[in-house]
């Protein structure tokens, strides 16, 4: 009897040294460091330990000079219609950026970190329609809450950073799988970003942050929270945002980023949507537990409300994710370029009999 394992779920397929998930202790490190610890840190600091190894700025500060070079590709971008999904402005135009010599350096990888400069200024030129005027900001975070006008003050910095500190690595997820997967083909980094980039999109990985939020737009108040659980348990309708494959316990990034939630919403429009999914929470873990099932809310169940009180529309989220992702997606080609072979899974074949003749019926 041939054992499926749908999702590949539990097949150890590689190795590597980049981050660590470990789901039974509800722990997350990247290159050995607990996210605990990363979590306050400076976003470009992250960025440089996931990429090299290390924990500086000097990777931030090459990225920031191809940064202030100028998107040669802004007209084209223009040409696209303004109701184009950002994720597909990302999949189709991360190929095409130029200035890879920056990066010289880095080999094959060069372009991989050209995309992950531009990508801010991608999303922000993409929303506002039309040239951004050059920033000055001194850090990637910084540029991007100012071409996107987010509210200048510390505790959004402060969240947003985190957040993109939270979500810019976590092992082989579906979208780095991907980008493995068609590195290992020998595909230029760009392809394999752009196909990472299309994964990511899908509600049950990167775009699970837009539906969660959506979902406590629908339920409307804090007071609908428990109905609309019950509703969905009885018909067996996903509750977006909830639970993870990897995390047993909770999911060590949606504490803080709960934490960083509350903060910035405080007081604000805002507060009574954040109340809501704290409610959505509350009786789905409630109902899972009298099931004796430990679930939670994962990364994106509050990471919404985040982009949201930054002024974000709902259908960027998932750019935002991306935005951040990308170095990881980069790691793990420079990783994966190491000791190369081929992702080629085998398939057990359920089809109709071998040997079929020409003009036969599948029922014959």
């Amino acid at each position: 009897m041939t054992k499926i394992m749908k999702g590949l779920e539990g097949v150890i397929v590689d190795t590597t040294a980049i981050s660590l998930v470990d789901g039974k202790a509800g722990k997350l490190s990247y290159r050995g460091y607990d996210i605990d610890e990363l979590v306050n840190l400076p976003f470009g600091h992250v960025a440089s330990l996931v990429v090299d190894g290390t924990l500086e700025s000097a990777l931030e500060r090459r990225l920031l000079k191809v940064a202030h070079l100028s998107l040669r590709e802004t007209d084209l971008l223009l040409s696209l219609p303004e109701e184009t999904h950002p994720m597909h402005v990302l999949q189709g135009m991360a190929p095409l950026l130029d200035h890879p010599e920056e990066f010289e350096d880095y080999g094959e990888a060069a372009q991989g970190l050209v995309i992950a400069a531009k990508v801010p200024e991608l999303i922000a030129t993409h929303l506002a329609r039309e040239p951004l005027s050059p920033s000055e900001a001194p850090t990637l975070v910084g540029r991007f809450l100012e071409y996107v006008h987010a509210p200048d003050v510390e505790t959004a910095r402060l969240a947003f950073e985190a957040v993109q500190v939270l979500q810019i690595e976590h092992s082989f997820n579906a979208g780095t799988f991907a980008a493995r997967s068609t590195a290992s083909t020998l595909a230029p980094i760009e392809n394999c970003i752009s196909a990472a980039f299309g994964t990511l999109h899908g509600i049950l990985h990167g775009g699970a942050d837009q539906a969660a939020l959506e979902v406590a737009d629908r339920v409307g108040a804090p007071e609908q929270a428990a109905t609309f659980v019950d509703e969905c348990l009885a018909s067996k309708t996903k509750v977006m945002g909830m639970g993870h494959r990897e995390y047993k316990v909770l999911d060590p990034r949606a504490r803080h980023i709960k934490a960083f939630a509350e903060a910035l919403t405080r007081g604000t429009e805002h507060e009574r949507t954040f109340r809501t999914l704290v409610a959505i929470e509350a009786r789905f873990t409630e109902r899972m537990a009298a099931r004796g099932k430990s679930l939670y809310a994962n990364l994106e169940f509050y990471k919404g409300v985040v982009y949201r009180a930054l002024g974000l529309p709902t259908r960027f989220f998932t750019s935002c994710f991306a935005m951040s992702r990308v170095y990881g997606y980069v790691a793990h080609f420079i990783e994966s370029r190491e000791d190369n072979r081929i992702i080629r899974p085998a398939a057990h074949y359920i089809g109709p009999p071998i040997g079929r003749r020409v003009g036969e019926s599948v029922q014959g």
